[in-house]
Parts: C-alpha cells; structure tokens; sequence
C-alpha cells in the first residue's frame, strides 16, 4: 500500500493480547470518520481478527497467493546450489532429493536463479484470504471501509495477509491499523510505515513488560508513539511514571468499569454508551490530528 502522499496511518498495537486494542481501533476508526475523514480500518491480526463483529458490511472476498519455490525432480541433480543461495533454510538436499519446506520458504527466487540447470521453478499456493467492503450503518457522511485479513488454519504466513489486507487501504485519507499483539514478524508487518503508533496497555506487572517490548519496536521502526492506559484506577504498577521516563506521552485513559466490559462484549462501539470512553477516544482523534497537521 502506499504509506506517503495524503494517507495518514495510525497503527493501535500491544505488546499481549487482551489489553483492549480492538476496543480502541474500533471506536477510534469510527470517531475519524466522523470527524470528516475518509478512513479505513484494517484488521491485521489475522490469525484472530474480530473487528468485523462490530460493524455491518457487505464484503468482498479475494485469496491471498504466494510463490513457493517447486523442484522438478526429473531434471534435479541434487547439486545444492539452490540450497546453498537460500537464505532461509527452506531447501535440503536428502538421500539424493531436494526437498522444499513451504513454511520456510519466502518466495524470494533465489533459487531459481541459482539453479544451473533450470530445475527449480515457482508455484503458487494460498495462504489466507482477504475481505473488505463500507461499513452500513453509519451516518451517509461517515465514510468507513473495513477490510480484514484471515490466515488459514495451520498455516504460518500471517505477514503475507497483513501485506494483502494493507494493500487495500491505499487510497484513502486516513487508515487505523489494528495490530497483531506481541512483537513477531506479524506485528512487524502490520506496524511499519505509520505515522503514529498507539500502543494500548494496562497498569499491571505484565501490561508494564509488554508495553517495554513493543515501544522497543516502535523505537526500532522509528515510529512517534503514545500510550493509552486501558483498565485505569486498577493495578499497581504507574504507567504514567514510565511514560514520562521513556518520554512517551500518555494521550488518553479508558477507565476500568463493568459497562465497558458489557457494551464491548455485546458489540457494541463503547464510545457511543459510555461517556469515559468517549473522552478517551476524542483525545486520541486530538493527537492523530496534531500528528496529520505536522506531516
């Protein structure tokens, strides 16, 4: 997708799961359409992507394809060249054969390239799919797309779909990013390029250790990031005091409260029944518009 011109990319991420990162990117994506944008949400945690239970839609599907290097095993002598020339690890040579290991395997053609007598080729293999279409519902003015990667079941692809559902979204103003937790090659994929990172957490010995990870890796990708607080008036550790050491800035607290927890399980957009979290989310729609104005 294309991360520069007019598009503005807010990534909302966590360093574990369960600390309320769909609940924020939900209702932020919501809250930007109504604030006069064009906004798309893309629900990359595709190995558990829910995003699309809040919303109505009518969707669109398409396949996500990847290269697989392939062997043609008659005119394979099983020299190692293109064992050797990848970087991998996805070729072995054993008694005699070349054997390809698809999970390994990044589609990249060097060996292809490497092999001296044209026996290694590329197939095409399906790891996932891709769904996108407007969210209905919504007011006519407030323009929202959802587009959702799925990875299939046992397969281990996840940024191949991150990267199909973000090309998707290119073209619009504004697009809300809601990650895969943790810090993996997916979460990787899903957060490079943006231009503001919201890592959600919440204030317990756990939140604290995960949140360190993931500014690790917004430090790393040279993203601008900001906390929210979700759960607030509950725990023991002081998030507030780390964000003011590690000179991140706490832009919003989600309070701990049973009606969040109710509205959210229910499906519902929590901004529009809880008041709290109204708040919390105007100020994040605050801080995306600071950022846009300073790109």
């Amino acid at each position: 997708m294309s991360d520069v011109g007019s598009t503005f990319i807010v990534a909302v991420a966590s360093g574990k799961g369960g600390t309320g990162k769909t609940l924020v990117a939900t209702n932020l994506a919501v809250a930007l359409a109504r604030d006069g944008r064009d906004v798309v949400l893309v629900d990359c945690d595709v190995e558990a992507p829910n995003d699309h239970l809040f919303f109505e839609m009518d969707a669109q599907h398409r396949a996500v394809m990847v290269p697989l290097a392939e062997v043609d095993e008659e005119a394979c002598t099983a020299c190692g060249a293109c064992r050797d020339a990848c970087a991998y690890g996805a070729i072995r040579i054993l008694g005699g054969h070349t054997l390809v290991f698809p999970e390994l395997c990044h589609g990249c053609g060097a060996c292809v390239i490497a092999c001296p007598i044209g026996a290694m080729g590329e197939t095409r293999r399906r790891v996932g799919e891709v769904s996108w279409g407007p969210v209905r519902g919504l007011a006519a003015q407030d323009r929202l797309t959802l587009v959702s990667g799925t990875l299939d079941i046992g397969d281990v692809k996840a940024p191949d779909v991150i990267r199909a559902a973000r090309s998707l979204a290119a073209g619009h103003a504004c697009v809300v990013l809601d990650a895969p937790p943790g810090v993996s090659c997916a979460a990787v994929a899903a957060v490079k390029g943006a231009g503001l990172l919201l890592l959600v957490t919440e204030p317990t010995p756990f939140g604290l250790h995960d949140l360190e990870l993931a500014a690790r890796l917004g430090h790393e990708l040279e993203v601008p990031m900001a906390v929210v607080l979700n759960r607030a008036g509950t725990g023991s550790v002081d998030i507030e005091a780390w964000c003011t050491r590690e000179g991140i800035p706490l832009v919003a607290r989600i309070p701990f409260m049973r009606e969040v927890a109710e509205k959210y399980a229910d499906a519902c957009l929590v901004a529009d029944e809880v008041p709290a979290v109204a708040d919390a989310i105007a100020a994040m729609v605050a801080l995306v518009a600071e950022r846009e104005a300073s790109v």
